[in-house]
């Protein structure tokens, strides 16, 4: 009774860590968004969230497969992304992105999408998030 009890102890061990390890290696590999789907298209992929160039501003980059139009929508309610940053490096379109947010404030938490050829990209259909005094 132990032994049957110790191999199934084993075998839910093995398939815990390799469904762990393959999560690991999908979340840290490019062009890998959502479980078993390549990057495709307009979706962005390796976002980075950083602090701007000039003080209370943040430069959020991104990538994509194809050239599509980028934009920012962000706000200081989940509910209502009422302002809008334009990637102005890249008019036109582009693979690679980036938008500065200018006018800050602090320690205020802002919600944002990334607009990509009219589609928003969030993180399970809600808006990222950042607080400026955290980056």
């Amino acid at each position: 009774m132990k032994k049957k009890i110790f191999s199934l102890f084993i075998a839910l061990t093995l398939v815990v860590v390799s469904i762990s390890a393959f999560l690991f290696f999908k979340s840290n590999v490019k062009s890998y968004d959502t479980l078993f789907t390549k990057q495709q298209g307009c979706t962005p992929y390796n976002l980075f969230v950083q602090r701007g160039d000039d003080d209370f501003s943040v430069r959020i980059t991104w990538l994509t497969k194809d050239k599509c139009m980028g934009f920012v929508q962000y706000g200081l309610d989940r509910g209502e992304l009422n302002r809008i940053g334009l990637d102005t490096e890249n008019v036109s379109k582009a693979s690679s992105h980036k938008v500065v947010l200018d006018k800050l404030l602090a320690k205020e938490r802002y919600f944002f999408i990334i607009n990509s050829d009219n589609t928003g990209y969030g993180r399970d259909g809600s808006p990222l998030e950042f607080l400026l005094e955290n980056l």
